[in-house]
């Protein structure tokens, strides 16, 4: 087996209680928007083959066995969420300038590379930064914001549907493409950061950077062996861990490890300049 990606403030090898809001929206042109300017894309759920499939080539032992999975429909945000974003969210619930709340570590701000800053009471984006992908994150803090919105992170079996295009899918290595230059910012193009959201193509669901930019967290806890007795509807995970799990590569990553199956894993009080996370709403 390869090694695995543990992603924190200090190691990359080879690899909560939030205040519940109404989710209020509108649909524009097949999307949906909430409070935040969350643009949601619908995904209508279906059967695929979660997994080391064949077009994804040399896959660590945590991708297998390839297994069937069944979905039922939800929506996923169109891009990354943004540092404008989630500084509103900081600011909705009040959190401490350290970037912590009710004792939980949401992010750090005090880390050089966080691009929200805590400036006269409130919490703002670095100059030019609005509309780049929260980084320093950690799973607390990205599981909160979801639930504060009136929604969740997705599950790994969700983001890999999503990810691969759903229904649409057209079978690709990475989430919309067997180009990576197409879709994403990794360790070949992206110049040692990560870039703002949305520009590069979007997957066959019109949904942008779930290969490369940042990583994202998923709702589940990692388990090598999981895929062996994963529950076929709509499977959770397992139910305890040590580690989250995280998928879609960065921008500091080759491009092997942005595949739409490959899967990184890390502390969830962690956070790092590479993992940020997406939104999915229930339906």
């Amino acid at each position: 087996m390869g090694s695995k990606h543990i992603l924190s403030n200090y190691l990359l090898i080879g690899l909560t209680s939030a205040i519940m809001l109404s989710f209020t929206s509108v649909t524009l042109k097949g999307q949906t928007r909430s409070s935040n300017d969350i643009k949601l894309i619908t995904v209508k759920g279906g059967a695929f083959e979660m997994g080391c499939t064949a077009e994804q080539g040399n896959c660590e032992d945590d991708e297998k066995p390839v297994h069937t999975v069944k979905l039922g429909d939800f929506q996923m945000s169109k891009y990354e969420i943004t540092n404008q974003q989630y500084a509103n969210f900081m600011n909705d619930i009040g959190a401490e300038s350290n970037g912590s709340y009710n004792g939980a570590n949401y992010m750090d701000t005090n880390d050089k590379d966080c691009q929200i800053k805590y400036v006269d009471g409130q919490f703002v984006p670095v100059d030019g930064k609005k509309n780049f992908p929260v980084v320093e994150v950690t799973w607390h803090g990205a599981k909160a914001f979801c639930e504060h919105y009136g929604g969740r992170l997705p599950t790994e079996a969700e983001w890999e549907f999503a990810a691969r295009g759903g229904k649409n899918s057209t079978a690709t290595r990475y989430a919309g493409s067997n180009n990576i230059a197409d879709v994403a910012w990794y360790s070949g193009n992206s110049g040692g950061s990560a870039h703002q959201v949305g520009t590069k193509s979007p997957n066959e669901l019109g949904i942008y950077d779930m290969t490369g930019n940042v990583w994202e967290w998923c709702s589940d806890w990692h388990d090598t062996e999981y895929y062996a007795s994963s529950t076929q509807n709509n499977p959770q995970g397992s139910s305890s861990g040590t580690f989250r799990i995280l998928r879609g590569g960065s921008w500091f990553f080759k491009a092997e490890h942005c595949r739409a199956t490959n899967r990184a894993i890390s502390l969830p009080d962690h956070s790092y300049n590479g993992n940020g996370f997406r939104f999915v709403k229930p339906l």
